[in-house]
């Protein structure tokens, strides 16, 4: 058991759809997004450098005195990346550099311009929906950080967040790769429902094999709940059909999920994830409680003590 008391920050009483947008506007998460923004993309093993996500996750469940420690952490732990490469648009050649990780200094170049110019809204209602048929790149790697960061620069449009958003545009541009293909992209049901719903089926995978391939199965879909208010009723349609579509690639042949359920949310998982230095719990319990806020559904919950290790 995790006495809360004894960490820096808060944990939250219960799930709720969104934190408050002064939690999220802490100037904090503005410093570790400047610290980190020199880090690589990618650990010398070739997996995803979590720490931005990570961060404003942390900040979101109410842990912003255990943000900068995580940034510099996170900083220490990965090399230096590309600079960006000024690209503007009447000279880079998007289609052309699409999926090409050696142009990623270009794309960081070309999004850093293009946030500037046009507006991280504008950016984001632009880019999303051609890079959303590439959900799936990287085990959902873009998409997340490009959810954190709009979530991230929604709650406070500055500098460091707008250049958070333009590292996390450019990564999932240069991994991109294309996944399942949708079989139908009509709108359905109100779309965070929906979205959620597609992720509640994930944390039942989940918890019938609680392993990293399925517990981004949650926070991916629950990236497209992140970023679904910022994207025009179609594109919504499309973004939630690409979820299903991969979802459907994810667990084909895996057989019945786990049906089983929470009893309800405890806030204890917040406290645990915050000190678990693992930057997998923080965000899957974040996306968990969001779930949890939006469905109703208690899969969220049981998948929130799975991963902290709860009982």
């Amino acid at each position: 058991m995790v006495d809360d008391r004894r960490l820096p920050g808060r944990a939250a009483d219960g799930p709720e759809a969104e934190p408050p947008r002064s939690e999220l506007a802490t100037p904090v998460l503005d410093e570790a997004f400047e610290r980190m923004a020199r880090s690589d993309f990618e650990l010398p093993n070739g997996f995803v450098n979590h720490g931005p996500m990570a961060c404003e996750a942390l900040a979101a469940l109410g842990y912003d005195d255990l943000v900068d420690p995580w940034a510099r952490r996170s900083a220490a732990m990965v090399g230096e990346g590309p600079a960006p490469v000024e690209r503007g648009p009447d000279d880079f050649e998007w289609r052309d550099a699409l999926g090409s990780y050696d142009r990623l200094p270009e794309w960081l170049g070309f999004f850093g311009a293009s946030v500037a110019d046009d507006g991280w809204a504008v950016v984001v209602a632009r880019w999303v929906p051609r890079l959303m048929p590439g959900l799936s790149t990287a085990l959902f790697h873009g998409a997340i950080r490009t959810a954190h960061a709009v979530r991230a620069v929604d709650a406070a449009d500055t500098p460091s967040r707008r250049a958070e958003l333009a590292r996390a545009l450019g990564y999932w541009a240069a991994r991109f790769r294309a996944g399942a293909e949708p079989s139908d992209s009509a709108p359905g049901p109100e779309l965070v429902r929906a979205v959620t719903a597609e992720a509640a089926t994930g944390a039942h995978h989940y918890l019938a094999a609680p392993n990293i391939f399925n517990l981004h199965g949650v926070t991916g879909a629950m990236a497209v709940e992140l970023l679904s208010p910022h994207l025009a009723p179609d594109d919504g349609a499309a973004a939630l059909a690409q979820v299903r579509a991969d979802h459907a690639s994810m667990y084909a042949g895996t057989g019945s999920a786990d049906a089983r359920g929470g009893t309800g949310w405890d806030p204890e998982v917040v406290a645990r994830a915050a000190a678990s230095g693992d930057p997998h719990q923080v965000k899957l319990v974040e996306a968990s409680r969001r779930g949890l806020a939006v469905s109703g559904d208690p899969v969220f919950a049981a998948a929130a003590e799975a991963v902290t290790g709860g009982d």
